[in-house]
């Protein structure tokens, strides 16, 4: 009974979320990001307190790392520069990622545990291929 309670609470939260994922790619970016906070907060299970202590660090850590993905996309069009200088450029971003990594690990571990670290990880990695399925359904 408890097994079933858990699929079915399961099924209608996985549910829940595609609607309202939908309802915010209508809407635009904000609302995307809600969205994934939602997301990222329930596949860690944060409490409140570890909620209004993780969320300003993570806008942090990601505003850092879109800056690079955006790096790493100006790359893909590049027409100035020679190959062994976008090599060089996209070496020194892959750095800069594992830079910001490392520096922001430290930090969420102050807050949440390791494998709430781990699951935020998993969960950037899953959203971000949901929407890329998303997109490319579309």
């Amino acid at each position: 009974m408890k097994r079933n309670l858990i699929v079915i609470i399961t099924f209608i939260s996985a549910l829940l979320f595609q609607v309202s994922l939908a309802t915010a790619q209508h809407k635009g970016g904000e609302e995307v990001r809600a969205v994934k906070i939602s997301y990222i907060t329930d596949m860690m299970k944060l409490s409140a307190n570890q909620a209004t202590q993780f969320w300003p660090v993570y806008n942090r850590y990601d505003a850092e790392m879109r800056a690079v993905r955006k790096g790493k996309h100006h790359l893909l069009n590049e027409k100035g520069k020679t190959a062994e200088e976008i090599i060089d450029e996209r070496q020194q971003l892959d750095e800069r990622e594992l830079s910001i990594k490392s520096k922001y690990k430290e930090e969420f571990l102050k807050i949440v545990s390791a494998s709430q670290l781990n699951q935020m990880y998993a969960a950037e990695a899953r959203f971000r291929q949901y929407l890329l399925d998303r997109m490319k359904n579309k």
